[in-house]
């Protein structure tokens, strides 16, 4: 009997197919949940999500500059004609901030702070940039660098207990987590590792530089999506 197994085999480039498949899987439903999380914080409808959503990702495309920093000294080795010379060069650091992945959020989370008791606020914020900014490493080449999953599951859980401490209701609590986890993630992990910032190489570092898909921006909707866990 034939073995019809052997007709049986993967594409060739099998990676690129389930790359082709899965990648469009994924960004819609970070679409669906980035605009339903929207909806339920802001009170927006699915048109107002889906246009601040674009405004993000559109947004994860621009830098702003803000300023420009003198690297370390580097050392570099050049060989001419059997002589081994040595040049010393300084480098500049220009650092930027992103729209998409800091600004837009930034903006959504403050917005939010006069819709929430500010003392629970605070203590939730206090609190996740702790965290976040021990956290923090910085890293040669890639930026500062925090364990994915921290930001968010901070932030809602900082964001619950703060509530319950002063005894507000949970309601409050997607609002709480996305601006705290926002801004905590902000302060926490790059405003006060830019002291940090020439362990990081030259170059153009930007906050919220990788744009939608930044952790600034993930932290505001993954802490929301833990959040309804906890009520």
């Amino acid at each position: 009997m034939r073995d019809y197994s052997d007709y049986i085999f993967p594409p060739l480039i099998l990676p690129l197919f389930l790359i082709l498949i899965l990648l469009p899987l994924i960004f819609i439903f970070f679409v669906i949940t980035s605009s339903t999380v929207f909806q339920l914080v802001f009170d927006m409808n699915r048109n107002q999500a889906m246009t601040v959503f674009m405004l993000a990702v559109v947004g994860s495309l621009i830098n702003i500059p803000v300023c420009e920093l003198e690297g370390k000294p580097v050392e570099r080795y050049y060989s001419f004609f059997g002589y081994i010379y040595a040049v010393r060069e300084k480098k500049k650091i220009l650092i930027a901030v992103n729209v998409g992945g800091c600004i837009i959020p930034s903006i959504l989370a403050i917005k939010l702070i006069s819709e929430l008791p500010l003392k629970s606020w605070l203590l939730s914020f206090i609190i996740c940039t702790i965290i976040i900014y021990f956290q923090a490493r910085p890293v040669r080449g890639v930026g500062i660098t925090v364990p994915m999953l921290i930001p968010p599951l901070t932030a809602a859980i900082s964001s619950y207990i703060s509530l319950s401490i002063f005894g507000y209701p949970l309601i409050l609590l997607p609002k709480m987590a996305f601006s705290t986890g926002v801004l905590s993630s902000l302060i926490g992990a790059d405003i006060l590792h830019l002291k940090d910032i020439e362990k990081i190489g030259s170059g153009v570092v930007s906050i919220g530089g990788a744009g939608t898909f930044d952790g600034i921006f993930l932290t505001g909707i993954f802490a929301v999506v833990f959040s309804i866990f906890l009520t």
